[in-house]
């Protein structure tokens, strides 16, 4: 048993008190695109505003939507284009993903925080498609879930290294739970830090549960959705759970043991994935991550 060497409520407020630390333009952005993409009512113009307001950010959406990953048959010279073409849905997930990658991009553990963003961009890719494969009415919010499920871990590294090094030591010599390291050592794990976080970044109750979750979806409560959703946070959270579980198999993983028999994970029952299915879905996320991962290129 490892002591722990930070109780779990000083931790939490450290963590808490460096938020605003981190980029808070690019948060900003993210919650107010959330917001307006949920409303079928928002005027396009305005939501091209508040892309715009950004330089760096209105570039990479403008490069990726005229990617052949997005099937663009011809080039998109304007966001109200942008917009309009590829759709509320579409628009939020390239923004999040923007803002995600550079929240990535600072220098204090370059390759384990490399190691971490393609890790994410793979589960979040490989939840899109499991989503779709499975007929779910949620495959853009799968995505984002995948892609923000260890944002506490990203966090831990960049501000609390001297804390979070440890676990990383313990997760290479073989133990298997992260959850259950972090908790011996921190007094708390990144599903609990990372669903806290998201919370103050007030993002969807969905991305909350799921990054709560997305260890032990069969933990979800009937009533995790105070608005009824509590069964598609379930779905999505097993969706995300076995997703990172194929992202680790095909060697997108963070310093964790991959999954060994896809077709025998808990999740992969419950939504009824066959060996057969397992086989398609792995091969469109080998390919679907090599395309996009050029998209983050500089």
């Amino acid at each position: 048993m490892i002591t722990a060497t930070q109780p779990k409520p000083a931790l939490l407020k450290r963590v808490i008190a460096t938020l605003g630390e981190l980029p808070v333009s690019q948060v900003g952005v993210v919650s107010t695109v959330m917001r307006m993409t949920a409303d079928i009512n928002t005027e396009i113009h305005k939501l091209s505003q508040v892309l715009s307001a950004d330089q760096g950010l209105t570039a990479r959406v403008l490069r990726m939507s005229n990617s052949p990953f997005y099937g663009r048959m011809r080039g998109v010279g304007s966001l109200n284009e942008a917009i309009m073409i590829l759709g509320f849905y579409t628009i939020r997930s390239l923004v999040v993903a923007t803002s995600t990658h550079a929240m990535f991009k600072r220098d204090s553990h370059g390759e384990l925080e490399k190691d971490l963003w393609r890790h994410s961009l793979a589960v979040g890719l490989g939840a899109r498609i499991v989503s779709r494969r499975i007929n779910s009415r949620c495959a853009e919010e799968a995505f984002l879930a995948g892609l923000m499920h260890d944002i506490a871990i990203l966090i831990l590294l960049q501000r609390f290294p001297q804390e979070y090094m440890p676990v990383i030591t313990e997760i290479r010599a073989g133990r298997e739970s992260l959850p259950e390291v972090e908790k011996e050592i921190l007094g708390v794990s990144h599903t609990e830090l990372g669903a806290i976080i998201l919370e103050q970044w007030n993002l969807p109750r969905l991305l909350v549960e799921v990054t709560r979750y997305h260890h032990d979806p069969e933990s979800v409560p009937a009533d995790a959705g105070k608005d009824g959703s509590g069964k598609e946070i379930a779905r999505t959270a097993h969706v995300v759970c076995f997703a990172d579980g194929l992202a680790k198999s095909l060697g997108y993983g963070f310093h964790q043991p991959p999954q060994v028999n896809l077709p025998e994970h808990s999740s992969a029952k419950f939504l009824g994935l066959t060996p057969d299915a397992i086989g398609q879905i792995s091969e469109e996320l080998s390919n679907r991550f090599a395309e996009e991962l050029k998209l983050f290129e500089e």
